[in-house]
């Protein structure tokens, strides 16, 4: 059990004994862990009074990437990565112009970086970039697989000769969008 889940059934404002010192009543609680503590155990910090153990820890280690801002994350990279990649697709189809692709692959890559940059409550990290990769990789392959399945219906075959058909042209574009989604959540 940790001291989240420990603390956290306490309300807050009622008077708790001190979690290092049993004997003293207090109201304060460590803003990053909850714990109970009373003015001799408190640091203060630029964001609030904290455990001598949370103050200790550098910001990083403090920050996490919380499971429902995952979760909106996985959801705003897989839905950014279907309207970009559908719109790219359907302006590729459209107009045929060949000089802007790198400038596309590039805002697809922005797009959906910042897409999850936002959903993730502006979280940069290692999880958040590899969301941002996979969304943007989503966003040039659905197209295509999603027209093999209209076409042909579903058909491992179909979709699979849908995936592997692109140009290294495409797989260039994917490699340059990838890298843009990187580094906006890096």
């Amino acid at each position: 059990m940790t001291a989240d889940d420990k603390y956290s059934s306490i309300p807050p404002g009622e008077a708790v004994p001190c979690a290092n010192h049993p004997g003293r009543e207090t109201r304060v609680r460590c803003s990053n862990c909850g714990k109970p503590i009373c003015p001799e155990c408190m640091v203060y910090s630029a964001v609030g009074i904290k455990c001598a153990e949370c103050a200790k820890l550098p910001r990083s280690a403090l920050v996490t990437l919380k499971p429902d801002r995952a979760a909106r994350a996985v959801a705003a990279a897989l839905g950014a990565g279907t309207g970009v990649g559908l719109a790219y697709y359907l302006l590729l189809s459209s107009t045929g112009f060949m000089y802007f692709l790198f400038f596309l692959g590039a805002g697809i890559g922005y797009l959906v970086g910042e897409a999850v940059v936002r959903a993730s409550g502006h979280y940069r990290g290692v999880e958040t970039a590899v969301i941002a990769v996979i969304g943007t990789v989503w966003a040039f392959l659905v197209p295509p697989v999603l027209s093999s399945i209209l076409r042909f219906g579903l058909r491992w075959d179909a979709v699979v000769f849908s995936v592997s058909r692109g140009s290294v042209t495409t797989w260039i574009l994917i490699a340059i969008a990838g890298y843009v989604a990187w580094q906006r959540n890096r």
